[in-house]
């Protein structure tokens, strides 16, 4: 059982990939979790070279028939937009004038409408450079991941920042894994009120 897992080792990936591998195990099936970028992943799933991803946006693309997500939220998530200008997030989606920045691939930030040019980067290392350099108004990052990398930056202390929206996240399966759903519903439900 192949189980695409974001690249980085952080606490919500730890936490989702313990309760995701608790689940299979229940189950009778011995996870192997592979770390690819967020993209790689989708497209491996798609194409059946992996089982599953550990988690995306419970939200995803209902027009996507080679995927299904298993209906049990295992984590919240705050997409915020950060800035160094106050001023910029005023009314931000409105303003066709605004660089804004986020991952290639990130799925919440991708769902955001806004009238600014979309700048679409690999990491956030180019996304909050790119916005400390000066040369993108806003950055689109998860709460998290955007605290986890600002904490290790000096000019950090400068950037403000705005809720955008939440998002909860999913366990995905690729359609070969549709009939264990319910199986694995039953034991992410067990997984994710017994860590709450």
């Amino acid at each position: 059982m192949r189980i695409g897992i974001p690249l980085g080792d952080t606490a919500l990936r730890q936490k989702i990939q313990q309760q995701v591998s608790n689940a299979y195990l229940q189950l009778g099936y011995q996870p192997l979790f592979v770390e690819l970028p967020s993209q790689r992943r989708l497209h491996l799933l798609r194409e059946g070279d992996i089982d599953a991803d550990l988690f995306r946006i419970c939200q995803l693309d209902d027009t996507d028939s080679d995927l299904q997500v298993v209906p049990v939220p295992l984590e919240k998530l705050q997409l915020n937009a950060y800035s160094l200008s106050a001023s910029s997030l005023i009314d931000w989606r409105g303003r066709p004038e605004l660089l804004i920045s986020h991952i290639r691939g990130f799925r919440m930030a991708e769902l955001q409408h806004f009238a600014g040019k979309r700048i679409a980067v690999a990491n956030d290392e180019q996304a909050f450079g790119l916005m400390l350099q000066g040369r993108v108004d806003i950055v689109l990052e998860d709460s998290r991941t955007a605290e986890r990398f600002l904490a290790t930056e000096e000019d950090a202390a400068e950037i403000i920042w705005q809720s955008v929206a939440d998002f909860t996240v999913c366990h995905v399966v690729s359609q070969q894994l549709y009939p264990l759903i319910p199986a694995l519903s039953k034991q992410l439900t067990l997984a994710t009120n017994t860590a709450q």
